[in-house]
């Protein structure tokens, strides 16, 4: 099982930073990308804390992919794309999650011959080239691989869903296994 949560950035109430996390967001280009990351980050820290007793600790593989060295049974992703966030958290099941706003790439054809897998095809349009692009990145970092994978064939079964994210952006879950369940939430909200 997978549970997805959806995170409106702009109104989250989150935890307050750690002393990490403002020392990462600092480096960020914009006071408004600095924002984003600690709401990310924060709604992150508050739903991991739901599942575990576990301090949260964080820790990368080899080619960046978070996890919990203390929790490793619980495997997480997040990725965020201007006013939206999606965390993916799953236990002993490898996960990944991808959102992207949709908007001109006057060159998607050519990013897509470079990044897409050789039996992607030809994307359509802007739409169609995130459509295929959010399921493929989902996929990389559910591998622990991220763009470093890219271009190369995904083997293996994965359960993959494009995630209703909202006008004007696309996303998706990717989790290793056929036939994962995923669950949808919304963060701050009962349910």
């Amino acid at each position: 099982m997978i549970d997805v949560w959806f995170v409106d950035l702009e109104n989250a109430t989150v935890p307050p930073p750690t002393p990490g996390e403002t020392a990462r967001a600092v480096r960020l280009a914009t006071s408004e990308q600095q924002r984003q990351y600690l709401k990310t980050h924060g709604a992150l820290r508050a739903i991991l804390g739901s599942m575990t007793e576990a301090r949260l600790e964080f820790a990368r593989l080899e080619k960046g992919k978070p996890y919990l060295p203390l929790a490793p049974h619980i495997r997480f992703n997040l990725a965020r794309s201007h006013e939206r966030a999606v965390i993916a958290v799953s236990k002993e099941v490898e996960v990944g999650v991808d959102i992207e706003r949709i908007r001109p790439i006057p060159n998607f054809v050519a990013v897509a011959e470079r990044f897409f897998p050789p039996d992607e095809g030809t994307p359509a349009d802007e739409t169609d080239f995130f459509r295929r692009w959010t399921r493929i990145e989902a996929l990389l970092k559910a591998r622990g691989v991220g763009l470093y994978g890219a271009g190369a064939l995904i083997d293996g079964e994965w359960t993959v869903q494009e995630l209703n994210v909202g006008e004007g952006y696309i996303g998706a879950v990717a989790g290793a296994g056929e036939g994962q369940i995923i669950r949808l939430h919304a963060f701050g909200t009962d349910e």
